[in-house]
C-alpha cells in the first residue's frame, strides 16, 4: 500500500472521530502553520511546474500564493523564523544569526556566543504566544524560539493565561542518541543466551550501546532449509528485555520495515529509537542495520500531554542525512554510487514524514487547538546535501549529474507534500499556511574572512593560534555574513568610537580585495553598510557592523585559518544560505488557503514581517505587539 494511501486512511479515521465530537471554538477559523525549512521559492516553482507537489498545487488553487516571501538579513534559519513569528526584523527581535553574542555587551566578548534558536535571546513576542494571550488554544509542535519554555510560560502567567491553553514541544536541544549504522565488521559467531530463537544454522551476534542502553543483535537462519542462510536479525534491549525481529528488505517508497520503538535514556533524558534492516547477506558478509536517532521532547506541557503525544508521535526527527553524508548507507551517487544510498536515506525520511503526519493528526483531533505550528527540517537537509549539485549558477555545474540527483531531491519534497495533503484533508475548514525561512544556493569553496582581516592587520592571533582581542579591531564573530568591530562596549574591546569608521573602511577594503584564485574576479561582490539600508532591520546596536554578499559558489567562514580558501565540508558541492535576502535564490515561499482568503490567486512578493500580522487577522487575534509588518490586503477576500 503506498504511503499516501496509508496516511489518507489514518486521516479518515481521525475525521470520523472529529465528526462525532466537533471542536469547540469561536467564530474565527482554526490556523495551522506548517514550515518547510530551506524551501527556496525557485526550488518549489520548478517542482510545481513539474507537477510533483499536487497537494501544494491544491492549496494554491484554493487560496493564495505569494510570488515569494522576502527573508531576513542574513538568510539564516534562526533569524528568518524569528522574523516570521514576531512580524519584525532582527533589529527588533534581537536574533541576528544562528549564533548571537549574549547580553549584556559589557559582560561578553566577541568570542562568546549563544544559540539564536533559543527563546532566551528573543526580544519580541512570537505570534504563538500572542495567540494564547488572546484566548486561543495553541499547540506548538515544533517552532524556533519556543524552547526553553520558561520565558513564554512567565509571559503567559503574567497575562493570566490558564494552564493547558498553551502547549509546546521541542526535541532539537535534547538529543539522546545519534543515528548509527551497524555493519558486518562488528559481527562475531553467536554464543548462548538467545532463548526461543532457532539457531541450527550459522548465527552471528554483536553488542552495542544506544546512549545508556545496552543492546544485542543476533543474525540467524529462521528456516528449516540449511541452504537459505541468515535471513533474520533479532534486536534485544538488555535492560528491558524488549525485542524486535527484522527481515532484510531493500529500501522502498513505503517505510514498512521498521521496528516498534525502543525507549532509551541518556542521564535524565529519554527518547525512542527504531531499527531498520536494509541488508543481510546469507553468509553474514554484509549487514546494514540502521538505528534511528533518538531525542527527548521538552517544553510547556504536562506529563500526561507528553505521554499521549508520544503514543502518537513516538520518534523525533531523523532524516538519515548525517549517515548518508559519511557513506554509511552506501556510496552516494556523486561519488559513483548506484542510487542505493539515496533510496535508503529517502526511506528513512519517509518514515520521518509518516511519524510527522501521525503526530500532527493526533494533535488536531485530541487537543483541537485554535492555532497549531509544526515544522520539518527535511527540505533543508536535502538542500544542504544536493543543491550544490543542482544549482545551475554554481561554477562547475554538471548537468548530467544534476539530472541523476534531481529525482531523488524531488522525492524529499513529495514526502513533505504528502504531509501537507494529510493536514489539508484533516482540517478542511482551517486557514492553512505553508511558509519557509529562506532559499538555498550551491557553494563549492569556503572563504575564511578572518584570514583576510589578519593579512590586513585588523585581526591578530595569540601563540595558540586563537584570536587575540587585545590586538583585534574587527572580525567575523558570531555570524558568517557580517563583521563586528571590537568596540570598547564589548568585554575586551579596544576600538574607540572615533576609530570605528576608519576600521570599517579598512575592513571593506580587505574584503573587496579578495579575488577568485581561478578567475581573478571579486569574491565579495557587495559590501553593505547597515546605515544605508534602514528598512532591512540591520541597523541596531545588536546588528552586524558590516554586511556583504558573495559571488556564486563561495561561502564565508568565521573561524580563524592559515589559508584564505578551503574546500566544503563534504567531497562534493553543498547547498548554502545566508546570502543577501534580495537574491532570487534566497527567496522563501508563502502559500495559504482557508476562510477569509481569496482563491486561486498569486499576489506580489511579501515580506517575512507581513506573515504574522496577516495570519493573526485571519485567525481572529491581534498581531504580535512588536510587529512592524503589514496585513497583505491583496490576499483577503472581500
Amino acid at each position: 500500500m503506498p504511503p499516501r494511501t496509508v496516511i489518507a486512511a489514518f486521516a479518515a479515521l481521525v475525521l470520523l472521530g472529529a465528526a462525532s465530537c466537533p471542536r469547540q471554538r469561536d467564530s474565527s477559523p482554526q490556523l495551522i502553520i506548517l514550515s518547510w525549512d530551506g524551501a527556496g521559492d525557485w526550488i518549489v516553482d520548478r517542482l510545481m511546474a513539474e507537477g510533483r507537489l499536487p497537494h501544494l498545487a491544491r492549496l494554491a488553487s484554493r487560496g493564495v500564493a505569494a510570488e515569494h516571501s522576502l527573508s531576513s538579513v542574513p538568510t539564516k534559519t534562526a533569524v528568518a523564523y524569528a522574523t516570521l513569528w514576531t512580524g519584525c526584523w532582527p533589529d527588533c527581535h534581537g536574533v541576528t544569526g544562528n549564533w548571537v553574542i549574549p547580553r549584556p555587551d559589557a559582560e561578553h566578548s566577541l568570542l562568546e556566543s549563544a544559540r539564536g534558536y533559543s527563546s532566551e535571546v528573543l526580544r519580541a513576542e512570537p505570534l504563538y504566544v500572542t495567540a494564547a494571550k488572546a484566548g486561543k488554544k495553541v499547540a506548538v509542535l515544533s517552532a524556533t524560539q519556543s524552547y526553553p519554555e520558561w520565558p513564554h510560560a512567565e509571559n503567559l502567567r503574567r497575562a493570566g493565561v490558564p494552564e493547558g491553553r498553551y502547549l509546546s514541544f521541542s526535541g532539537f536541544e535534547h538529543r539522546v542518541a545519534n543515528a548509527t549504522v551497524l555493519d558486518a565488521s562488528r559481527l562475531r559467531p553467536a554464543r548462548g543466551g538467545w532463548d526461543g530463537v532457532q539457531r541450527e544454522g550459522r548465527a552471528f551476534e554483536l553488542d552495542f550501546q544506544v546512549a545508556d542502553s545496552s543492546f544485542r543483535a543476533l543474525a540467524y537462519d529462521s528456516s528449516d532449509d540449511p541452504t537459505v542462510g541468515l535471513d533474520r536479525v533479532l534486536v534485544h534491549q538488555v535492560e528491558t528485555g524488549a525485542r524486535a525481529t527484522l527481515t532484510p528488505r531493500p529500501a522502498g517508497a513505503f517505510p514498512g520495515g521498521w521496528s516498534a520503538p525502543f525507549r532509551v535514556a541518556k542521564g535524565e533524558l529519554a527518547g525512542n529509537t527504531f531499527f531498520r534492516l536494509f541488508e543481510l547477506a546469507p553468509d553474514g558478509s554484509l549487514l546494514t542495520l540502521y538505528q534511528r536517532e533518538a531525542s527527548a521532547l521538552k517544553g510547556e506541557h504536562s506529563p500526561d500531554r507528553l505521554g499521549e503525544y508520544l503514543d502518537a508521535y513516538p520518534g523525533f526527527h531523523d532524516t538519515g542525512a548525517a549517515r548518508y553524508r559519511e557513506g554509511a548507507l552506501g556510496t552516494p551517487l556523486m561519488l559513483g554510487g548506484d542510487g542505493t544510498a539515496e533510496d535508503r536515506m529517502l526511506e528513512i525520511s519517509a518514515f520521518d514524514a509518516e511519524l510527522l503526519a501521525r503526530g500532527t493528526l493526533f494533535a488536531l483531533e485530541a487537543w483541537r487547538p485554535d492555532v497549531l505550528l509544526h515544522y520539518s527540517p527535511w527540505s533543508d537537509d536535502a538542500g544542504h546535501l544536493w543543491i550544490g549539485l543542482l544549482d545551475p549558477r554554481r561554477p562547475g555545474h554538471d548537468p548530467e549529474l544534476a539530472a541523476k540527483i534531481w529525482p531523488r531531491f524531488a522525492r524529499a519534497y513529495e514526502q513533505l507534500d504528502a504531509w501537507l495533503g494529510t493536514v489539508m484533508d484533516a482540517a478542511p475548514d482551517a486557514v492553512i499556511a505553508l511558509v519557509s525561512d529562506h532559499g538555498m544556493a550551491g557553494s563549492t569553496r569556503y572563504v575564511y574572512l578572518n584570514h583576510a582581516l589578519e593579512q590586513a592587520g585588523l585581526l591578530a592571533r595569540d601563540d595558540a593560534g586563537e584570536v587575540d582581542l587585545t590586538r583585534t579591531r574587527v572580525m567575523a564573530a558570531d555570524s558568517d555574513f557580517f563583521l563586528r568591530v571590537n568596540e570598547r562596549s564589548w568585554k575586551g574591546g579596544i576600538v574607540d568610537d572615533a576609530e570605528r569608521d576608519a576600521v570599517l573602511a579598512a575592513a571593506a577594503e580587505a574584503l573587496t580585495g579578495i579575488r577568485d584564485p581561478e578567475r581573478g574576479t571579486p569574491v565579495i561582490t557587495r559590501v553593505i553598510h547597515p546605515r544605508d539600508f534602514p528598512l532591512h532591520g540591520i541597523s541596531s546596536e545588536r546588528s552586524g557592523d558590516l554586511y556583504f554578499d558573495l559571488a556564486p559558489g563561495f561561502y564565508p567562514q568565521n573561524g580563524v585559518s592559515d589559508r584564505l580558501f578551503g574546500p566544503p565540508r563534504w567531497p562534493w558541492p553543498e547547498g548554502s544560505h545566508g546570502y543577501w535576502h534580495e537574491r532570487r535564490d534566497m527567496h522563501a515561499i508563502f502559500y495559504a488557503a482557508g476562510p477569509g482568503l481569496k482563491g486561486g490567486i498569486t499576489v506580489p512578493p511579501i515580506r517575512h514581517i507581513d506573515v504574522a500580522p496577516t495570519l493573526a487577522l485571519l485567525a481572529g487575534f491581534p498581531a504580535p505587539p512588536q510587529a512592524r509588518g503589514e496585513v497583505v490586503e491583496a490576499m483577503l477576500a472581500p
